[in-house]
């Protein structure tokens, strides 16, 4: 899911990639403390997530009435083994994809490649973004370098100073113990809110405060709400916390934060003629150093996978499989394409759109978010395929490409798992949750099958997408 840097950050940095998501992003809280993020999720900077069952955004949105072309062939047998091989592929041999690098160009390729060999029209879709500051560096004396997230709201000036460490968790006594003026503080998470910790930090005189996260699972990211600092406040990975404490009592250095530009791809998967009546994808890059196999190669995976298994049925003509890039730097791929599709008239062709991403890891009950359209149909097909998923919404922090059509009015579905690794590097293979993917792959096919039939297409899925059966 998103996070914003530049091109030669995102190779450097180790998981200090933000979620740039909702503006309300979640921010530390007792529950974090007492819970070490059992439900945190993170993906990006500054994307602003709508909620995509909002009426009175899709009803500005008239899709052109499809020829209704009734009955067809049902939906092609699932086969999960076909998703596991890309997903292998994916984070296991092309490992992490970062926003804009060539490891990201690279996973573009293999994506343009896989979709022409299944007998697909490929278009690569270039873009440039520009991201906002989302990510600073912190400099030592030895020669270390580490990353990290700067909070939005804070303070992008450069300070050098001594780098003293605060017991606790940022709270006013914590600050009072030990001298802060004109230095740069460390603290941990966890207790208190980021902006609180920010506020007693510039009350105790500190130039500089970072925050070191105090488990490898805990993701990067939040905000400081509608407060802002008059210091920069940066967040950093348990490791990086870690040697940076190892270092108290140095001067350590953190240059200006600015913000920085790039160059991604969008991958576009169409039969020749076919019409883009619902779109099926989800992005491919990863934030920094991340294998991302739960995000986002099991979305990539499955698009994949859904692009091989449906090649031959005649609803293939109806759908476009797409690969964004981007995503986790603010969800600049998905954007890019909706702002096309608007430019070229033909936004209003698009039915629904199937967002896949990070599928590989949580727990059950799934949450359908589902826009008002489509909330019979989903509800549908988890029930008669007696799937464990109901309807919701992630957790606030976390934003996805599903946004970027919700918010032209795009009915839109979005199959979320909570409680997944998200944005560290326990993302890898070894952790992903075969079970779950297995059943939210079943489901996401199933509701693909009824999408289609609801747009026109010459299908007749082998359950009922009437909720009232």
């Amino acid at each position: 899911m998103p996070t914003g840097q530049s091109a030669e950050q995102a190779s450097q940095q180790q998981q200090a990639q933000p979620n740039q998501s909702d503006p309300t992003d979640r921010a530390d809280s007792p529950a974090d403390a007492r819970a070490e993020q059992q439900d945190q999720t993170s993906q990006s900077e500054s994307r602003d997530t709508v909620e995509p069952s909002s009426q009175s955004v899709e009803q500005q949105h008239q899709p052109q009435s499809p020829p209704l072309r009734p009955g067809g062939p049902p939906e092609p047998e699932f086969d999960y083994d076909i998703a596991v091989g890309y997903l292998n592929h994916l984070a296991g041999v092309l490992g992490p994809r970062a926003s804009g690098t060539e490891q990201e160009r690279a996973a573009a390729a293999y994506l343009a490649e896989t979709f022409a060999s299944l007998g697909y029209e490929v278009e690569l879709q270039d873009f440039g973004y520009t991201t906002q500051a989302g990510i600073s560096r912190i400099d030592t004396p030895d020669g270390y370098r580490s990353f990290a997230f700067r909070f939005p709201g804070s303070a992008d000036n450069p300070v050098s100073g001594e780098l003293v460490n605060v017991e606790g968790f940022g709270e006013p006594a914590d600050f009072a113990s030990v001298d802060v003026r004109g230095k740069i503080a460390i603290v941990d998470r966890g207790l208190i809110e980021f902006r609180e910790k920010g506020a007693n930090a510039v009350a105790g005189g500190a130039i500089a405060l970072i925050i070191a996260n105090r488990t490898l699972s805990e993701t990067i990211g939040g905000t400081l709400g509608e407060e802002t600092s008059t210091i920069p406040l940066l967040q950093v990975s348990k490791e990086a916390g870690d040697e940076l404490r190892s270092r108290l009592g140095t001067m350590i250095s953190i240059p200006e934060s600015t913000p920085n530009m790039g160059e991604s791809q969008n991958v576009i998967a169409r039969k020749t003629d076919g019409a883009c009546r619902v779109v099926v994808g989800g992005h491919y890059d990863t934030v920094p150093d991340v294998d991302g196999a739960n995000d986002n190669a099991s979305g990539t995976a499955l698009t994949l996978a859904l692009a091989e298994l449906w090649s031959e049925h005649p609803s293939a003509i109806d759908i476009c499989f797409i690969g964004f890039g981007a995503e986790e730097l603010g969800l600049h791929g998905s954007r890019h394409y909706v702002r096309q599709l608007r430019a070229e008239d033909t936004l209003s062709h698009v039915t629904s759109m199937l967002n896949l991403d990070a599928i590989g890891d949580g727990r059950a009950p799934y949450r359908i978010m589902a826009s008002f359209q489509l909330q019979d149909i989903t509800g549908s097909v988890a029930a008669q395929l007696q799937i464990n998923a109901g309807s919701g919404s992630p957790p606030r922090n976390l934003g996805s490409d599903h946004s970027s059509f919700a918010n032209a009015g795009i009915p839109v579905v979005f199959v979320f798992p909570p409680g997944a690794i998200l944005h560290t590097p326990l993302d890898n293979l070894d952790n992903v949750n075969h079970e779950l993917y297995k059943d939210i792959s079943l489901l996401n096919h199933g509701i693909l099958a009824c999408l289609l039939e609801r747009a026109g297409s010459p299908i007749s899925p082998k359950i009922s997408c009437d909720a009232e059966q």
